[in-house]
């Protein structure tokens, strides 16, 4: 088995391997590692010790298939205090994501601290628990743990659980606190899976990440529900933690339909 979702062929490619595979195919990826990879490549783009990571919205344009993905990064908006990026993937030429990051300078050493910043209560053992038996299980499902505080794996309705991925983005490289969060929180709409996936699936369309600090490196806390109704949409939304407290929040947008 391969130690990383991605093996990285040259600058801008990187061969997927069978572990990104979503819930739904073995033959396309889950959201979550190429949306990290579009991360990553934010994160390398110079940007000097003041400047930080706020917001990353990665717009899904179609399904992407389990095949090499070409990164492409630029700017958009150059600025010193703000800055906003744009990456997207693309497989055959085709483009199958786009993502755009704001960059910030960080706040000074004398902005108050406002909020809260409570710890959320940490189990004394996080272990893998069931997570959709019904889906593909080989790939992504395979290498990515889910433990919960309340709901299940094949449960409806609000959940909180913790994740974390077992093995690397990108094959030799230590995943960034970004990129573990990433990858888990496209998973949010899962975890508070609001209907039968067979009779009303939903899947989603985005994946909105604003965190108002750096998290840590590891297991990432979401606290979830999905929230939807007829002749309207469908709505997850996800207060995101660390092992030291909140970092921010997700939202992701779902196109819910009828079976069959």
């Amino acid at each position: 088995m391969s130690d990383a979702f991605y093996q990285q062929l040259d600058e801008t490619r990187f061969e997927a391997t069978t572990l990104t595979a979503g819930p739904w195919s073995a033959e396309a990826q889950h959201a979550g590692p190429p949306s990290a990879l579009l991360v990553r490549a934010m994160e390398r783009v110079d940007s000097g010790e003041d400047v930080r990571l706020a917001r990353v919205s990665v717009d899904v344009l179609g399904p992407v298939p389990v095949a090499p993905l070409d990164i492409e990064i630029r700017t958009v908006r150059p600025g010193r205090s703000v800055e906003l990026l744009e990456a997207t993937a693309s497989v055959d030429g085709r483009p199958t994501l786009v993502a755009r990051g704001w960059r910030m300078r960080r706040t000074p050493a004398d902005y108050p601290v406002v909020g809260d910043h409570a710890a959320p209560p940490v189990p004394v053992a996080r272990e893998r628990d069931p997570m959709m038996s019904f889906a593909h299980g080989g790939g992504y499902l395979s290498v990515v743990d889910f433990s919960y505080e309340s709901g299940g794996g094949d449960e409806l309705g609000p959940a909180r659980a913790w994740g974390r991925s077992r093995v690397d983005l990108v094959s030799g490289e230590r995943m960034t606190g970004w990129q573990h969060t990433v990858v888990v929180a496209d998973s949010a709409s899962g975890v508070s899976l609001a209907t039968d996936p067979v009779s009303h699936p939903t899947i989603n369309c985005d994946l909105v990440v604003s965190l108002h600090r750096e998290p840590a490196p590891g297991w990432v806390r979401l606290d979830t529900e999905t929230i939807g109704g007829p002749g309207h949409g469908v709505l997850t939304d996800t207060l995101l933690s660390d092992d030291h407290g909140p970092i921010g929040r997700s939202v992701q947008n779902l196109f819910g339909r009828s079976g069959g």
